[in-house]
């Protein structure tokens, strides 16, 4: 009968947790200064302990295995309090208190930073990043992420999903534009700028508000929505946007409110983690009820507009 390899060495854990977190063995190798070899090695004896393979290799990194996340919610916090008690290398402190966020440019800049500004040096080590929300929820289910703010709902078992605002959209447009009173012909000879060449946001209202299709193409497409209000304000056309985005502009004057949007579409907005991480992780667990409250009173402070 075949020995049972060596029982594990918490370095070789310490390892495992941090490919886990990062999703890629060089990161890993970076974070705990080892040789990437070694951070193979140490994975590769662990899956001999194991019996079973722990991450599924791709040219981008590694996603944790069914059995690795199960692993993880078993050891990481455990991990984690040897090397706070043990460690003083700031280094891999700071790796320990580390949270990677994940939304889209257009919640993250003008909604998350501002909500999380009064708690600035009372936060955890963040790391932030933005993509599309198919993008980061990938991410976060390849282990490469720990939060995400989402537009879409996560269908995944493995994912927790709590709702964090709703999203209001408003047609909108520079004072300065003509617009046509009258019919939605009419409305339909304005310049139209669009986030995409489908007008995926404006075909939405457009159904929801005047019960029509958009027949029309965009005479400016930015596939950014901080960028789409900017060609707005600058008088390139009018377009549809999430009213948080322009809620400030319009209480100012810089744009007004083109539509009877009283029918206009809602999206809610999802904050979301992976079940393994956040019982493996209670910083998760309490980074998320604290961007949910912060979010919460951010929404209520901007200023109240007739809707």
């Amino acid at each position: 009968m075949q020995d049972k390899p060596k029982r594990p060495a918490l370095d070789q854990l310490r390892t495992f947790v941090t490919v886990y977190r990062s999703g890629s063995f060089s990161d890993a190798a970076r974070t705990l200064h080892l040789s990437q070899p070694t951070v193979t090695n140490h994975v590769v004896s662990l899956e001999k302990w194991f019996g079973t393979e722990l991450f599924i290799r791709t040219i981008t990194g590694v996603t944790p295995t069914s059995y690795a996340h199960e692993v993880a919610v078993s050891i990481a916090d455990q991990v984690d309090h040897i090397d706070r008690y043990f460690s003083s290398d700031e280094h891999r402190q700071a790796a320990i208190r580390e949270l990677r966020i994940g939304a889209s440019r257009e919640l993250l800049i003008p909604v998350i930073l501002p909500a999380l500004a009064g708690d600035a040096g009372k936060l955890p080590i963040l790391s932030l990043s933005f993509d599309s929300s198919t993008e980061l929820l990938a991410d976060l289910q390849a282990g490469q992420l720990d939060l995400v703010v989402s537009t879409i709902r996560p269908r995944s078992a493995e994912m927790q999903s709590w709702p964090l605002m709703d999203e209001e959209f408003w047609l909108v447009a520079a004072p300065s534009l003509d617009i046509p009173e009258g019919s939605v012909s009419r409305l339909s000879t304005v310049p139209m700028v669009s986030f995409n060449r489908e007008l995926a946001i404006v075909r939405r209202f457009w159904n929801a508000v005047f019960g029509a299709e958009p027949l029309f193409d965009a005479v400016l497409t930015v596939p950014d929505l901080l960028g789409v209000k900017q060609a707005v304000l600058a008088g390139f056309g009018m377009s549809v946007l999430p009213s948080y985005l322009v809620e400030q502009e319009v209480a100012d004057g810089r744009l007004v409110r083109v539509a009877d949007d009283s029918e206009a579409p809602l999206n809610t907005v999802f904050l979301v983690a992976m079940k393994p991480a956040l019982r493996a992780r209670n910083t998760i667990a309490g980074m998320a009820s604290l961007l949910i409250n912060r979010v919460k009173q951010h929404q209520q402070s901007v200023p109240a507009l007739d809707r």
